[in-house]
C-alpha cells in the first residue's frame, strides 16, 4: 500500500519508545484518513477517522508534555504553545469538515507539515536532552 505518510525510522524515531509508538499511531490515523478521503468514503466514516486523529493527538500531546516535565525540559512552555497551535488548526479543519463535508488538500498538506516539522524539529530538541541525561 502506498501510504500518505511513510514512517522512516532513521528520520523520525526519537529513541523514546512511548513517544515513537504514539507518533506511529498518529501517522496511522493520518493514513487512514487519507485512504478514506481518496476512496470517497462517507462523511460519517471520515468523521470517525478524524475524531480518532484528534483523540490520539490530544492523548499524545498530554503524554509528551508529562514526559517533558519529568525530564525537566526547559522549553516545555514553548512546546505546549506549539501543541495548542496544532490542536487549534486541527479543530478548525474539523469545523470546516463539518460545514463542507469534505477534507481539503490544504488539510493533508497541514498533516505532512505537522509531523515532519514537529518530529524532526521541535521534538528532537527534548529528545536530545532526554538522551544526554
Amino acid at each position: 500500500m502506498n501510504e500518505f505518510f511513510e514512517w522512516d525510522a532513521a528520520k523520525y524515531e526519537l529513541d523514546i519508545p512511548m513517544v515513537d509508538q504514539e507518533h506511529r499511531l498518529i501517522i496511522d490515523a493520518m493514513n487512514e484518513l487519507h485512504v478514506l478521503h481518496s476512496g470517497k468514503k462517507s462523511k460519517a466514516e471520515i468523521a470517525a477517522a478524524l475524531r480518532n486523529l484528534k483523540t490520539v493527538t490530544v492523548a499524545h500531546f498530554k503524554n509528551e508534555e508529562l514526559y517533558m516535565e519529568k525530564i525537566g525540559y526547559a522549553d516545555l512552555r514553548k512546546h505546549r504553545h506549539v501543541h495548542q497551535h496544532l490542536l487549534d488548526r486541527l479543530e478548525k479543519f474539523w469545523f470546516d469538515f463539518q460545514v463542507k463535508g469534505e477534507l481539503t488538500d490544504e488539510f493533508f498538506l497541514f498533516l505532512k507539515m505537522w509531523l515532519k516539522s514537529h518530529i524532526c524539529g521541535i521534538d528532537t530538541q527534548y529528545a536530545k536532552q532526554a538522551h544526554a541525561a
